[in-house]
């Protein structure tokens, strides 16, 4: 089940102010909400039992029973976690702390990351990826790196990957594609119109689309047969988008790995790849 506390972080800033006022409620009343029914959450807000139900469906529950059942086990998750420094990265802090809130922070975005992401949901990535024929990656500023890096990965498993740092180019890349095909789009916003086209393009030509995104409501996500999300808790001050590419890499990392154990020819394919580069450096030592 997806992480309600994760789910309930991610969505707050696109909610309205009465359901705001009840995620931050929840966020911080986390243990005493297990024992409140929907009436008495609602009177301890200021809002409706209606609304409180409402709330709950809106984050994907059946009802306010279910958002129960779903805070208690995110709460059971986060208890088994390491401690660590958490806050914001100041001026102030020396390097050893700097560097403790930086793990705490990447370590917060990864384990969010994960519980967003069903494994059914993954496994249908894995399953399209896996037989896709030819995968074209797109993405724009950080998230073309992410889609570089994924497509280096693919290609040692064989798999035919265009992905290139032009949405010009991953354009008409897409738009030679078809049924069979697969497109493979990045972007944490879900608003990047590059992507949209590159995603919208591939869709008109028969190709199946999965996009990685923040969790929320989005055009691209929209566009997509398979959503998967990345947490990545940056909204506000960024530091170059270093949590949502720490996420996002974890995304795709899994996938890769997961496709690997999955492939016969995957340890065979990674050894054809590690001798031919082996010969290549000899070579060059010798020249």
């Amino acid at each position: 089940m997806v992480g309600s506390i994760a789910k309930i972080r991610a969505m707050r800033e696109s909610m309205s102010n009465h359901e705001r006022r009840i995620a931050d409620y929840l966020l911080d009343n986390v243990e005493g909400v297990r024992a409140l029914s929907s009436k008495a959450l609602a009177d301890s807000v200021g809002v409706s039992q209606s609304s409180v139900v409402k709330f709950s469906q809106k984050l994907g529950y059946r009802g306010y029973t279910d958002l129960k059942l779903s805070l208690t086990e995110s709460l059971a998750r986060t208890s088994v976690l390491p401690k660590a420094i958490h806050g914001d990265i100041s001026t102030d802090d020396d390097l050893t702390t700097v560097a403790q809130k930086l793990i705490a922070r990447k370590t917060g975005s990864l384990n969010e990351t994960l519980t967003v992401n069903r494994e059914e949901v993954l496994l249908n990535a894995v399953g399209l990826l896996t037989a896709a024929g030819r995968i074209v990656l797109a993405g724009v500023g950080a998230s073309s790196l992410v889609a570089r890096d994924f497509a280096f990965k693919l290609m040692k498993l064989g798999k035919a990957v265009l992905a290139e740092s032009d949405t010009h180019v991953q354009v008409a890349n897409a738009a030679t594609l078809g049924r069979g095909d697969l497109i493979f789009a990045i972007s944490e916003s879900g608003l990047t119109r590059d992507v949209i086209r590159v995603a919208e393009t591939g869709v008109n030509c028969g190709a199946d689309v999965i996009s990685l995104t923040g969790f929320s409501r989005n055009p691209l996500a929209e566009l997509a047969g398979v959503n998967l999300f990345c947490l990545s808790g940056e909204a506000g001050a960024r530091s170059s988008s270093i949590l949502a590419r720490t996420a996002q890499h974890m995304v795709t990392d899994l996938l890769f790995i997961l496709m690997s154990q999955r492939d016969v020819r995957a340890k065979e394919l990674f050894e054809r790849s590690r001798q031919a580069v082996e010969v290549f450096r000899n070579h060059k030592r010798i020249n």
